[in-house]
């Protein structure tokens, strides 16, 4: 049998499934895996868990209409998906996953010999601290300690206390440290072989991935708990990060079968998202509609010109005296012709490459240049080890460097990028001078302050894909992250007081005891979670 495509088809299969159990209206049901997964073997289970690693449909039609415009990587110039579309479909991904995960923990801890696991299980546990990180920030307090456990204790699992959001991320910080620790290329230890779709069994690029996103963690959580957050730090930078090349993420090209295909839903039903003028004025010196201010080539993978051929910015912050947009950039008949946005398209719409290429655009998770960045970050602020402006800006440009690369190679590798499709995988290292000493990117060394936002700046770049991390990096530092001044009441009445997910109405039905005591009086998306200032 080829496993490879059976895995790959298997992932787009799952995430059926777990789509499926996402739509219950009983928290019960959530809680428990598909009928069978008690005693399906270990390998199918695992791989069951990455296949919930795909956005879910409700994920990416919040991000198209509010979460881009909430961090001005992009804006909408219409109404779309209501904010709250995502809340159900996101909370039930994690707890259908939860609930497969302890299944496999508790294997491990009742099999003979546990320690022949240890890398299965730190597998796990970083897969498994990815997707806490990333539902805690949309959510703040959560089930998390007593969480998942249904299937192997009954109905006394069912109803789950929550635990706060100080309290997961330093366990977080400890299920990753514990997983960097026992990563082993010990010839003792059992391989999930074909099964392990997601790294391919390469052991040393999931230490990086574990020990990238403890760092991730706690330089998220600095402001908060500096304690833990510098000693994990400290940690971290003593030992392997993911370094350029290392791009974390579901790579169709890697998982056979492998097919992304939500996305395209997600761009042509409903979507209303243009350029705006925050991203545009950190890629182009000036408004020509020919293109030829823009000095950052990544402008060019990330958004198209409008109908006519012109390179144009929606306002970020729109007036009643913004003419009206419209067209069809996201019509699938775009894929065979190309040219027809629509004559009423006159502002530049996100590259309808995104959309089209499921089978070969990653999604992607954590990236080498997002390190790069954490650690401009740390020698910036002296987080965890004395502050150093050389290291921080020789941080910042290899993040810089890594970020272009990076998506110029996901261009440049997609078999039907055909417009502006860059020349090589890489840039030459002339293009990335000229961006680095351009005054907008060139790094303030002499003022710290505006240094670091220049670092946020370009990581927040480098999010373009990854919204909910944009989302992320702009809550907890305060809105250091790039954002229009023009009109700020438009913002803030529209976008500004969105802060988290509020939680599904299962919560309300069926845990409704632990969502009070969580909840309080006010479930609200405006109140801030725990890394916020």
């Amino acid at each position: 049998m080829n496993y490879s495509s059976y895995i790959g088809k298997g992932l787009t299969t799952c995430f059926a499934v777990a789509t499926l159990f996402s739509c219950t209206k009983n928290f019960e049901e959530i809680n428990t895996p598909p009928k069978d997964a008690t005693s399906a073997p270990t390998p199918q289970v695992y791989n069951m868990i990455i296949s919930s690693l795909p956005l879910t449909a409700g994920e990416q039609s919040v991000f198209n209409s509010w979460i881009y415009p909430i961090t001005q990587q992009a804006i909408v110039v219409s109404g779309a998906y209501p904010y709250n579309n995502a809340r159900n479909d996101a909370w039930s991904n994690y707890y259908l996953t939860l609930a497969n995960y302890r299944l496999l923990e508790d294997r491990i801890a009742t099999s003979e010999n546990p320690g022949k696991l240890n890398n299965i299980y730190a597998m796990l546990k970083t897969i498994m601290a990815y997707k806490a990180f990333k539902t805690t920030n949309y959510y703040g307090d959560m089930p998390y300690s007593q969480a998942g456990y249904a299937p192997l204790q009954g109905s006394s699992g069912y109803k789950v206390p929550y635990d706060s959001q100080a309290d997961i991320y330093v366990d977080l910080l400890e299920e990753l440290k514990w997983a960097v620790d026992n990563f082993s290329n010990g010839a003792d230890q059992e391989s999930l072989g074909a099964y392990e779709t997601f790294l391919q069994g390469d052991i040393a690029k999931w230490t990086k991935f574990a020990n990238s996103l403890r760092l991730y963690v706690a330089v998220t959580m600095a402001d908060k708990n500096s304690a833990a957050a510098n000693a994990a730090i400290t940690e971290a930078l003593s030992k392997p990060l993911l370094a350029d090349g290392d791009d974390i993420g579901l790579w169709p090209a890697k998982i056979a079968g492998l097919d992304l295909q939500w996305r395209t839903w997600s761009f042509s039903a409903n979507c209303y998202l243009r350029m705006g003028t925050t991203m545009w004025d950190l890629m182009s010196s000036n408004d020509n509609p020919n293109g030829s201010g823009i000095f950052d080539p990544r402008a060019k993978i990330f958004y198209e010109t409008n109908n006519a051929g012109q390179w144009a910015a929606y306002p970020q912050n729109p007036t009643t005296s913004t003419p009206t947009e419209g067209g069809a950039p996201y019509d699938t008949k775009r894929f065979t012709n190309w040219p027809d946005k629509g004559a009423a398209n006159i502002y530049s719409p996100v590259n309808l490459y995104f959309e089209q290429d499921t089978k070969s655009i990653p999604e992607l998770m954590l990236t080498a240049a997002q390190v790069h960045f954490l650690k401009a970050e740390v020698y910036n602020r002296g987080l965890g080890v004395a502050a150093s402006p050389a290291s921080a800006k020789a941080e910042y440009e290899a993040g810089v460097k890594a970020s272009v690369n990076m998506w110029t190679s996901i261009a440049y590798n997609s078999p039907v990028w055909v417009v502006n499709k860059p020349a090589a995988p890489t840039v030459p290292q002339s293009v990335i001078d000229d961006l680095l000493a351009n005054p907008v990117v060139k790094y303030d060394e002499a003022n710290a302050s505006n240094a670091l936002k220049q670092i946020y700046a370009q990581n927040w770049i480098d999010m373009y894909r990854q919204p909910w991390d944009a989302w992320l990096l702009q809550r907890r530092t305060g809105g250091k992250t790039p954002k229009s001044t023009e009109n700020e009441q438009y913002y803030n009445t529209n976008f500004g007081v969105y802060n988290r997910f509020i939680y599904p109405e299962n919560e309300l039905s069926y845990n409704y005891d632990n969502y009070k005591v969580a909840a309080g009086d006010a479930d609200l998306p405006s109140e801030k979670i725990w890394v916020m200032p």
